[in-house]
């Protein structure tokens, strides 16, 4: 069932939950396709705020979090409540935005979720403690900018990070957690190196900052968590100057090492110095020795597991996740159960707050999202539990959120 904002207006307001169940029968009323069938949908638990067990089949337990998805193809949100035991099924929520979505992000706290459209604006959800989602600021952006393309919050939750593949800058917002509205910092806009900005990461730690510059390599600062500035610019080129491109980036939960997905050359892995300083490792780049650097030319997202023992990499282009075991110094060595197939164009991962599964959308479909599990016997090994479509497919699955 998709829920357009331009439809919900001429719905009379209702408040709560109840307004969201007068809006979804409203539409029902008025002929919407898909009332009462399909694989998108809201249970009327959620609506009530009153679910004691996953909604639509989720598994046999409570539910724990919410997973979003934007599709760029479709201009839509897709939420999922993720149940905090045994994955049976997964059905959900669908949103309708208007115009194609380019980015998201989520509060760490899960109480905001922001998109960014192709349009240029971003805007704010309120997400409700059943993971309903409430248009803020009044329906307008929080701000607007020239095609955004990847957006990041600090762990803190206070602080917000943009850029544009348009541009080579950095927007650095507060985010006023009342309501979600964003100030640009003092230091507005911070120009980057020469390149086409990827990523934007934070380490877990809260303390650096790094943008992926594609071609251009890699830009780093130092960041003060308490009042959102930046210092110490330093930037890394490509292994192979015009050849390698620094796509995406990750760290170990201890913020000690800092990995960076770098088409043509592998996994880099570098140390993180207390001043960002970034020295790489002895053997690095990493590479699965039985695929070869052909195979892994579209690195797109890198996850650590919860026990800091694997380092996972999805790659675009060959449709698969390559996992490592992290080892000591940061050196990583391939899983023989290595690589795991995936949908078509991976280009998200996402773990969830429990640590039990890892959920992936791939941008071109089949399936716009899988959740996979880790083995119980063989470590590293990551096991396939269940997909699903997150819009008609391929619903151009370009961003994944997942928030307690």
């Amino acid at each position: 069932m998709f829920f357009s904002y331009d439809s919900m207006k001429s719905i009379p307001k209702i408040g709560g939950p109840f307004r969201f169940f007068a809006t979804a029968l409203a539409l029902c009323i008025l002929g919407v396709t898909g009332c009462g069938s399909g694989k998108f949908f809201i249970p009327l638990c959620q609506a009530y705020n009153t679910c004691t067990t996953t909604p639509g089949g989720g598994g046999g337990g409570t539910y724990s979090s919410f997973a979003y998805v934007a599709n760029s193809n479709q201009g839509t949100l897709a939420g999922f409540p993720i149940p905090s035991t045994t994955f049976t099924s997964l059905t959900g929520a669908s949103y309708t935005l208007g115009t194609p979505p380019s980015a998201m992000v989520a509060s760490p706290k899960g109480k905001l979720l922001y998109v960014a459209t192709s349009a240029g604006s971003v805007f704010v959800y309120v997400i409700n403690s059943n993971g309903t989602l409430a248009l803020g600021n009044n329906n307008q952006p929080v701000t607007s900018t020239l095609n955004p393309t990847w957006m990041s919050i600090d762990p803190s939750g206070n602080w917000l990070f943009m850029v544009s593949n348009s541009s080579p800058q950095l927007l650095v917002f507060q985010i006023n957690l009342a309501d979600g509205v964003l100030t640009q910092t003092s230091q507005g806009t911070i120009a980057l190196a020469t390149g086409n900005p990827t990523q934007v990461y934070i380490t877990p730690n809260d303390k650096n900052v790094y943008v992926g510059l594609g071609l251009g390599g890699l830009d780093g600062f130092v960041f003060d968590s308490v009042n959102g500035t930046l210092s110490n610019h330093i930037h890394v080129r490509p292994l192979i100057n015009g050849g390698s491109a620094d796509n995406t980036i990750g760290a170990d939960n201890n913020s000690a090492y800092l990995f960076i997905g770098e088409a043509g050359s592998g996994v880099r892995v570098l140390t993180i110095a207390s001043n960002g300083t970034l020295n790489e490792i002895s053997g690095s780049p990493f590479l699965q020795p039985n695929l070869g650097s052909n195979s892994q030319l579209g690195p797109s997202y890198i996850v650590v597991d919860p026990t800091n023992t694997y380092v996972y990499v999805a790659y675009r282009t060959s449709n698969e996740i390559i996992g490592y075991t992290l080892g000591t110094g940061g050196t990583l060595t391939a899983l023989s159960s290595s690589p795991f197939q995936t949908g078509s164009g991976p280009d998200a991962m996402a773990l969830d707050p429990t640590g039990k599964y890892l959920l992936v959308t791939s941008l071109y479909g089949n399936p716009d999202l899988e959740v996979f599990s880790f083995d119980a016997t063989v470590g590293g090994k990551l096991d396939s539990v269940l997909s699903t479509p997150t819009g008609t497919q391929p619903a151009g699955a370009i961003a994944l959120s997942v928030v307690p």
